[in-house]
């Protein structure tokens, strides 16, 4: 689902709007947990442990509500320092944030139940549609400073236990490693094919193959989906956070 940048883009655009005090004394924090449930990248933990969303279940599903019941420690930010409760708020937007995209974006166009059939072309589509979103982000040099120099405050004073210490410091690092690189291709290319691998494509070694007309194939990918349905799913997302971290620190 959506990649790094878009998420702490989105994060950002959150905290601006509400202009609380918890999240603008933890930037850092909040845009860790916006990234964090991606930890599974590194991990190679199954995605349900992170998102608390099962792709292949298409009944209704709240990540937001499966995260609480994991660790219902969490769901009280008055308990919490601060820190911890803008790194959850950052979490709990992630979440939401994905949820968006499968249901508006993935689904209906991309996925088994689409149009296309959830092939192999469309979830190559679909992660090219997203690479090409975030390097646009990335593109965005005082967005990247921001995020980065904010992530590197963060002394990662955080009262959780789903994630060791040892891992979060090694994501520390990496996503501050991540902001600072350009956007390529070719890494896209070994990220699309490993991505398709773990979701079971027998033919993901073809992804080279058929990314080598990127990013042609974005722009094929947006003649079939209009970019303005990706604004409105984004804008949606962010309005979707905005209500979800809004309810969830405000007994903080």
């Amino acid at each position: 689902m959506p990649p790094l940048a878009i998420h702490t883009a989105i994060a950002k655009e959150v905290a601006d709007r509400l202009q609380l005090a918890l999240l603008d004394s933890q930037r850092g924090d909040l845009y860790l947990g916006a990234t964090a449930p991606d930890i599974r990248v590194m991990t190679r933990w199954e995605r349900e442990r992170t998102h608390f969303f099962d792709l292949r279940c298409f009944d209704e599903q709240s990540g937001v509500s499966g995260f609480f019941s994991a660790y219902p420690a969490l769901a009280d930010p008055a308990a919490l320092n601060a820190a911890t409760a803008s790194f959850v708020a950052g979490y709990l937007s992630h979440l939401v944030t994905d949820e968006t995209w499968i249901s508006t974006i993935y689904r209906p166009f991309f996925g088994e139940r689409s149009a296309l059939g959830g092939t192999l072309r469309a979830n190559v589509m679909d992660r090219a549609l997203q690479f090409s979103l975030d390097a646009e982000r990335r593109g965005d040099s005082d967005l990247m400073v921001h995020v980065v120099e904010a992530v590197a405050r963060s002394a990662l004073d955080l009262q959780i236990d789903f994630i060791d210490r040892e891992t979060l410091r090694s994501w520390h690092r990496l996503i501050i490693d991540f902001v600072n690189q350009q956007p390529d291709w070719d890494r896209f290319r070994d990220r699309a094919a490993r991505h398709l691998k773990e979701a079971g494509f027998e033919g993901a070694d073809d992804v080279e193959e058929m990314t080598r007309s990127l990013p042609d194939l974005v722009d094929e990918t947006l003649r079939y989906l209009r970019p303005e349905i990706v604004r409105e799913c984004l804008q949606d997302s962010t309005q979707r956070c905005v209500g979800a971290i809004k309810e969830y620190l405000a007994c903080a």
